[in-house]
């Protein structure tokens, strides 16, 4: 299989299948341009890339750290590579028109697509060494059992990321672009497996504070209901220990009631 980055988002499945609604395509388009937007606005609009370009075999590479979604200060190694053949000669000057070949160390690219994109020839195969060797050779049968090549988050995020740079523009693209480093590459992108792995710790750590959270929302609705002081009031920690002692109210803080009686 052969598509231009177009192509893909058009209808990742390829022009020999099913054709995807257009309803469908713009739900997906409003639904990934929203997250896009929200990231870039997390990460104050600044995403890592560099642009290389191989002026003998005639290809470009986009080379992105997309932010993950839910890990702060996460990024997963995405790549998109631009080569042309006769079929795209006149792609001109537009790089969305040229064919393309992918990677991504993002866990739904690793478990759902690596195997499929691999043998649809649509797989970065220099890049063959930095994927899981168990995602290259076994059929995601659980994760997407039909073998279709679909949407991969981080890969829409990378055109979405040239489209708002106007990185698809080649005269812009080639502005940018260094000698093509495949050194650097391969010094810099991650393997899969290990980029897993620290994924799921990231994960652990963000389990973590919303548990972290939670208690505290917990604690302080306890706190409106019983009136206790559940709370450190100098810098508004929640205060959580295994015998759930409350911290002792000072006597300036207690407000003394009398009551009165009637006179006989």
């Amino acid at each position: 299989m052969e598509m231009t980055f177009n192509d893909y988002i058009m209808n990742p499945m390829g022009k020999g299948s099913a054709v995807m609604s257009a309803s469908h395509r713009e739900f997906s388009r409003m639904q990934y341009q929203h997250k896009f937007d929200n990231i870039l606005l997390r990460e104050k609009g600044k995403i890592d890339y560099r642009l290389f370009k191989d002026s003998k075999d005639n290809t470009y590479w986009i080379y992105a750290k997309i932010p993950s979604e839910t890990c702060k200060e996460f990024y997963y190694d995405t790549l998109i590579k631009f080569y042309t053949d006769q079929s795209v000669k006149e792609g001109g000057r537009d790089l969305f028109k040229y064919k393309v070949k992918f990677f991504s160390n993002d866990p739904a690219f690793v478990y759902t697509y690596a195997y499929v994109f691999s043998h649809n020839n649509l797989f970065i195969e220099e890049l063959t060494s930095k994927m899981s060797k168990i995602a290259l050779n076994q059929a995601p049968v659980e994760k997407n059992p039909d073998e279709s090549v679909g949407y991969v988050k981080s890969i829409y995020f990378v055109y979405l990321l040239m489209q708002n740079r106007n990185l698809n523009k080649l005269n812009i693209f080639e502005q940018q672009s260094d000698p093509l480093d495949p050194f650097y590459i391969k010094e810099n992108v991650m393997e899969a497996d290990m980029k897993i792995a620290e994924r799921e710790e990231a994960g652990k750590a963000v389990s973590h504070k919303k548990k972290v959270r939670l208690d505290k929302s917990t604690y302080n609705k306890l706190r409106r209901m019983t009136g206790n002081a559940w709370t450190d009031k100098a810098n508004d920690r929640v205060v959580v220990n295994t015998t759930r002692k409350v911290k002792k109210v000072s006597n300036s803080n207690v407000v003394k009631t009398t009551k009165k009686t009637k006179r006989k």
